[in-house]
Formats: C-alpha cells, sequence, structure tokens
C-alpha cells in the first residue's frame, strides 16, 4: 500500500500536487462512479441534477438525529445547503416515473470525526416501491459494484492496509445474502451481552450508539455488513413510514459493516426507508417530535395529489464504504477535500 499522507488542512493542498496515494485515490473514486453509473443505467434509472440549497432539510429530523442544518443567507431568503436528495426525488417519481438516481454532495452540521465529514458524496435514488424493494435495490448495487471493483487489481493493491481483507469484502459481497434483524433483536442482543450502555433511552424512544453498532457485528462475528431493520419512529426522521403491525417502529433499515481489523471503518454505510403515505400521518409525526410543520406543509401536501404512490429511498455514503472496504479508519483520507466544521482549509 501507498504511504497514506498525514492529513493537515493548511498543507492538505500540496499533498494533492505530488501524492501517489491521492493520485490513485482520484482514480479510485472517478472508476466508482462510472461503475455506479453503469449499474443505474442497467436499471433504467434517470440521473437526476439536484438543487444545492433548500429550504427543507431532510436529515436533521427527528430527536435521534445528530445533525444540524448547514444555514446559508442567499440574498434576503434564510436557507440551507442540500443535505439530502430525498425532497426533491420523491415528486419526480409521482411523474410516471420508477427509479432516479443521483451522485449528490451532502452538507451536515454534525461534529466531525473519523466517521463524520460535513462534505461528503451520497449515492442516492428513490424508487416507486416499498421497503422491500429498496433493500434489494441497494443489495444489488452493492454486488454490482463488488463484482465489478474485483478487476481493479493495481488501484486495489496501492490504495488498501489489507488487501487479503479487502479482497474478501468483494468476493463476499459479490455472492452474499444479506442478513437482517429487528431494531428490537438488535437491542435485546447489546442487553443480554453487556453492552446496555450502547443503547440510548429517552421518553422519545431509543438509539443504539456506533460503539453498538460495533458491538452487534462482533457478537454476531461478522465479516460482512448486516440490515437492522425497523428503528423507533420518534428517534428517526418523520417521513419514515409507520410500520403498520407496530406503530411505534418504522419501515427503515441501516446497512451495518463489521470493522475487520483495527485499521477498518466500522459502522453504518448506508439507510433506507419506506416514505409516509398518509398526510395526517405525516403531521402526527411531525407533531410527536416537535418539529415546525411549515417547511414541510408542501410535502405533506404531496400525498394528497392524485397520482401519489407509495415511494422509498436510500442513501450510501460514499467514503463511509470506500474507507470501510479500503481497511481506512478515517474517513476524511478517503475524500479529496475534506471539509470539517469549525476547521479552516485551503483552498
Amino acid at each position: 500500500m501507498m504511504q497514506i499522507p498525514k492529513y493537515d488542512p493548511a498543507t492538505h493542498y500540496i499533498d494533492l500536487t505530488n501524492s501517489d496515494y491521492y493520485r490513485s485515490l482520484l482514480a479510485f473514486r472517478s472508476i466508482l462512479k462510472s461503475i455506479v453509473h453503469d449499474f443505474w443505467k442497467s436499471k433504467g434509472s434517470l440521473d437526476v441534477d439536484l438543487y444545492m440549497l433548500t429550504s427543507s432539510i431532510s436529515s436533521p429530523m427527528g430527536p435521534g438525529s445528530d445533525s444540524e442544518g448547514i444555514p446559508i443567507v442567499f440574498g434576503d431568503l434564510a436557507t440551507y445547503l442540500v443535505d439530502s436528495s430525498q425532497f426533491g426525488f420523491e415528486p419526480m417519481i409521482l411523474n410516471d416515473l420508477d427509479i432516479v438516481n443521483c451522485w449528490l454532495p451532502s452538507m451536515r452540521g454534525e461534529d466531525p470525526d473519523k466517521t463524520h465529514l460535513n462534505q461528503f458524496y451520497h449515492i442516492e435514488s428513490e424508487i416507486a416501491g416499498n421497503i422491500v424493494d429498496i433493500k434489494k435495490l441497494v443489495e444489488e448495487l452493492l454486488r454490482y459494484m463488488c463484482k465489478k471493483l474485483l478487476s481493479e487489481t493495481k488501484l486495489l493493491n496501492d490504495l488498501s492496509r489489507d488487501l487479503q481483507t479487502t479482497k474478501e469484502k468483494l468476493k463476499g459481497i459479490a455472492d452474499i445474502s444479506f442478513n437482517t434483524i429487528s431494531f428490537d433483536e438488535a437491542v435485546s442482543l447489546l442487553e443480554k451481552n453487556g453492552h446496555g450502555d450502547c443503547v440510548k433511552k429517552t421518553s422519545d424512544g431509543r438509539d443504539i450508539t456506533r460503539q453498538g453498532e460495533l458491538a452487534i457485528c462482533s457478537i454476531l462475528k461478522l465479516k460482512l455488513p448486516i440490515w437492522i431493520q425497523g428503528y423507533d419512529r420518534d428517534r428517526v426522521p418523520f417521513y419514515q413510514k409507520p410500520d403498520p403491525n407496530n406503530s411505534n417502529r418504522v419501515l427503515n433499515a441501516d446497512l451495518i459493516a463489521p470493522p475487520i481489523n483495527k485499521h477498518s471503518y466500522g459502522g453504518e454505510i448506508a439507510g433506507c426507508g419506506q416514505r409516509q403515505d398518509n398526510k395526517k400521518e405525516i403531521l402526527e409525526s411531525i407533531n410527536r417530535q416537535r418539529i415546525d410543520i411549515t417547511p414541510y406543509l408542501w410535502y405533506a401536501d404531496l400525498r394528497l395529489l392524485s397520482n401519489y404512490r407509495v415511494t422509498s429511498g436510500f442513501g450510501l455514503g460514499l467514503e463511509r464504504f470506500i474507507a470501510w472496504l479500503l481497511n481506512i479508519d478515517d474517513i476524511k483520507l478517503v475524500i479529496p477535500y475534506p471539509r470539517l466544521k469549525g476547521i479552516k482549509t485551503l483552498p
């Protein structure tokens, strides 16, 4: 593996001019983008160009979120940098489209660390379909990506901190039958195995911390990702559809990747969900979560259109996937220009 320059925001631009590692990383990201494009083309999906400013942010919703919107003043308009494609995609699906996608920079305001960037890249899609359909799509995308990446021997050798493990991950996902456990099962596993402190309990419901995600991977002795499905309704964004069999759970799922060695990223790499399809239900969730309805009235009103149909969507964090695959434990090392809250960068 090539030596990764130590990240320094004041001199990073110099490393981009002369580092063999960054030259290979740029090539890898470019190839991966082409692979993803070919996958969407095979699915008949439209590659959509979206906005970078929005009045309706989607990710920092729900009491369980650790994220914030990033406000910006544009003329006399107070707005936000875009954090997700979802609200832009859903109206398009109603226009007799079955699937759309994008490769979007997302801006979010959580505290940066080895697993969080404030600007990262999202592979996102919205479809006409339900939670089963969207999970299947994520799995198909990952299998396609991994099968194609297996042939990139030189770049994998240049970039991976553990080439053998990387190849095992690629081969494993290419043939994997993805398993799913429920959120309730995940909580029970943690509590029964001495990790109850990884379950954050509040009056609104429960959260599993990142350390809890890693503990689940360890308890189950995982080598490949697993779905955790059906989170507590009031700890996730209001637009997640409540489970018809349990109105306090939702039809969502997060894909959790296990760290394989001390260098490997571990934790969530993708999230998906079925959207609320009933205006009354949306307003109930917004009220339960104490959210200002004003920026989302238009979104709730979509459900009243005669051509409304059920949609689902997902986002896969590009840098998290790359870091996990290449056994790199710090995602700011797999993006050309890290953007970190409170840190001045050049340029």
